[in-house]
Parts: structure tokens; C-alpha cells; sequence
């Protein structure tokens, strides 16, 4: 062969290697080792403390509410269909008994019990119409040119309240039937009408909680 020949073959030769060599990759070499941990960092400045917050101001005791009416009994209102007639040294006299078995021997004794009157049965300018008071009541009107004076009061006996009208000037026949009455009984030792005037119904009936 020819040394222009060979020459030839091997520069054609050493191309397709470098050409072979340029075309492939290289196998992915391993994985190397895990580096060491690092050390730990320096811990931080701990913050300030926030500021304390500022107690309220402790708010004033309550008004002590009224005292219920577990203790304290009271009737419905009870319209006496009848009054029987008494005469008392000239004065005629109506009276009406209502039964109270409620009234015992030891209210009578240690208790009180105050009678309330709704005098339905006058004429609205002598009595407004539901207008309620405690007993007695004394209404003064003129009957024609004689003034009168009606007196009304009730008494308390064991399991009995007995309503009364005295006339000044006698002057009745019969009774309205349109009167109409309840009774509160306080056994003794309840001091629940403290301050209020047992002669104001209405005081009264908002202390015990009253139904109408």
C-alpha cells in the first residue's frame, strides 16, 4: 500500500473515533458522600415582655330586689252577693263574712293581714271606678241636703274576714252587690312591705308581685 494511502485511512479513522467520542455522553459518575452538618446557630434575643393590661374598675353592687311572696298569701277579690242589716246604738250596719281558712290562730297572734276594698259601687265622682284602698275608708258625700258618711272597716277572727258599712245618717236599705274585696296575709316575721304604705294598694301590689 501506498504511504499516501495509509495516511489516508488513518486520518479517516481518527475522525470517526473524535466523531464517536463527540456524539455520546459520558456515564452519570456516583453520587458522592453527605457533607457534615453544620453547626448549630446562636440562638436569638428573646423579645421584650408586652405590658401588662389595665383591671377594670369593679362595678357597683346591685339594688337588692324586692322579697317574693313565698310566704305571703293573698286572696282573689270576692264580691258579697248579700250584707246582712245590724242596728248599733241607732247606726245601722251591713256586714258581709268571707271565709279565709288561711287566717290562723298563729297569724292572729303574730301576723297581720290588711283588707283591700274596690268600692265598684258607688257613683264614679263619690268612688272612681277601681280605684282600691285598704280598709277602712271613710267616703263623706251629700245624700240630697244631709251629708253622709260611709264607713267601711273589716274584722279579722280565726278564718273569717267580716266586711262592715256603717252609715252616718242611716242611709241604706240594701247594699250594691258591685263592692268587691281581697285580703293579703303576712305571717309574722316577713318584713316584706319594708317602707311602703300598706294603705297605697298599688305600693303593695308591685312588692308582692299581685295579680289584678
Amino acid at each position: 500500500m501506498k504511504k499516501t494511502d495509509y495516511l489516508l485511512l488513518l486520518s479517516i479513522a481518527f475522525m470517526v473515533l473524535v466523531m464517536a467520542s463527540c456524539g455520546k455522553d459520558g456515564s452519570v459518575g456516583p453520587i458522592g458522600t453527605t457533607g457534615a452538618t453544620g453547626p448549630t446557630g446562636s440562638q436569638g434575643v428573646a423579645g421584650t415582655n408586652g405590658t401588662n393590661g389595665v383591671k377594670g374598675v369593679t362595678g357597683s353592687t346591685g339594688i337588692t330586689g324586692a322579697t317574693g311572696t313565698a310566704n305571703v298569701i293573698y286572696s282573689d277579690w270576692t264580691t258579697p252577693a248579700t250584707y246582712t242589716k245590724s242596728t248599733i246604738f241607732g247606726t245601722d250596719h251591713f256586714y258581709a263574712d268571707i271565709t279565709a281558712s288561711k287566717i290562723t290562730q298563729a297569724i292572729l297572734d303574730n301576723g297581720s293581714v290588711i283588707v283591700y276594698g274596690k268600692l265598684n259601687g258607688y257613683n264614679p265622682v263619690i268612688w272612681p271606678t277601681d280605684q282600691v284602698s285598704a280598709l277602712p275608708i271613710e267616703i263623706t258625700y251629700m245624700n240630697g241636703a244631709t251629708q253622709n258618711i260611709d264607713s267601711w272597716s273589716s274584722l279579722i277572727t280565726l278564718g273569717n274576714v267580716r266586711i262592715d258599712l256603717a252609715s252616718s245618717s242611716n242611709a241604706y236599705t240594701n247594699i250594691s252587690n258591685a263592692h268587691s274585696f281581697r285580703y293579703v296575709i303576712i305571717p309574722g316575721g316577713v318584713h316584706t312591705l319594708g317602707s311602703i304604705n300598706p294603705k297605697n294598694y298599688n305600693q303593695v301590689k308591685q312588692a308582692l308581685h299581685l295579680p289584678d
